[in-house]
């Protein structure tokens, strides 16, 4: 074979089996990286169907509760009617436990100023109004009392002193004016003993009644004084039962509010709501990467394009050493530089006259 065939031969060759060898370890490079990113997506691939049913189904569910909306219905039980009549007779009560309570204080509110009257008058001497009082009072009794024996002096004793004293013609006598002197002085003595036990018992009773009327007025002051206290404590009990009474027609007219405005929220909140909690709940769970899968760059074509090229290349450069190796030259043919037959930088003299084949 000639060298300039050998050549072309080699050149051919070498881009065949490099071409052929570069494609070849370009598709073993591909189906490997290939092989290697199905084992790292591999946990994502199995889990896929399983997370495509959960996403097909919650967002089936997300839609219904989208479609039903926020529950429209009652949410607030208010007072029945037997509450109302009770809450309105508690405040009735304490209305009037507040009016029994002023009419108490207003009759009991003088007690304090009693209590000084009554000191006033505990402060002064009985005995002084107690002789006074007996003085005052001892004379008509003393009359009532010596009725009988002033009757006695005058019709009877008297009287008949001077009858006896006539009888003997001693009316003018010393005797009948001793004997009446006598009988008038009997009549003082026991006069002034009647009148000096009623003036006692005048003061003793006196005295008693004087003690007597203090300890009543104290003890109905006193009862004044504990009508203005029941009073005072009922004017607390009245406020407690119309704050009772209140409080409960407030909390429900609170919770009328607070009703209304939870369902004004929920109307208002419902749907993002829910979007929220499905995209927490089961959008935010799905996977989002594939276990970082390596792009595959191997390209066959590229790789055997480039493998013929360096075939190419190496055939040129040791295609007539391998043509040697096969076929030896003869006749004319030597190689060296300005013989016949030399082949040299792509020039070829052999024995067709010296012409240059390129």
């Amino acid at each position: 074979m000639d060298p300039a065939t050998a050549m072309m031969v080699g050149q051919l060759g070498g881009s065949l089996i490099g071409g052929f060898m570069g494609n070849k370890s370009a598709k073993q490079d591909r189906a490997a990286e290939a092989e290697a990113n199905r084992m790292r997506m591999m946990p994502y691939m199995d889990a896929r169907p399983y997370t495509q049913d959960m996403m097909r189904r919650g967002q089936g569910a997300l839609n219904s509760a989208l479609d039903a909306g926020y529950y429209q219905g009652p949410t607030y039980a208010g007072l029945n009617p037997i509450q109302n009549q009770a809450i309105q007779n508690i405040a009735g009560v304490g209305t009037r436990t507040a009016q029994d309570a002023n009419q108490f204080m207003d009759a009991g509110r003088g007690f304090g100023t009693n209590y000084l009257d009554i000191y006033n008058r505990a402060s002064q001497n009985p005995l002084d109004n107690a002789v006074n009082y007996a003085t005052a009072n001892t004379e008509p009794l003393l009359r009532a009392a010596m009725r009988d024996d002033y009757r006695g002096l005058t019709e009877q004793t008297l009287p008949g002193i001077g009858q006896g004293a006539s009888a003997t013609g001693n009316t003018n006598s010393s005797r009948a004016g001793i004997a009446e002197a006598v009988a008038q002085r009997a009549y003082d003595d026991r006069s002034a003993d009647v009148a000096a036990n009623i003036q006692d018992k005048l003061i003793s009773r006196s005295m008693q009644a004087d003690q007597n009327q203090l300890a009543n007025m104290t003890t109905a002051n006193q009862n004044l004084a504990g009508t203005y206290s029941t009073g005072f404590g009922n004017a607390g009990t009245a406020a407690d039962y119309m704050q009772n009474a209140g409080g409960m027609l407030r909390q429900e007219q609170q919770g009328i509010y607070d009703n209304q405005r939870g369902q004004f929220e929920g109307n208002r909140d419902y749907n993002l709501d829910q979007i929220m909690r499905y995209n927490a709940g089961i959008l935010g769970r799905t996977p989002t990467s594939t276990g970082g899968v390596q792009t595959n760059s191997a390209n066959p074509m590229m790789a055997g394009l480039s493998g013929a090229m360096a075939g190419f290349g190496f055939g040129h450069k040791y295609g007539p050493e391998f043509a040697q190796m096969f076929n030896q030259p003869t006749g004319g043919y030597s190689y060296g530089s300005g013989n016949p037959g030399s082949f040299e930088r792509g020039t070829y003299r052999g024995g067709y006259g010296g012409n240059d084949l390129y």
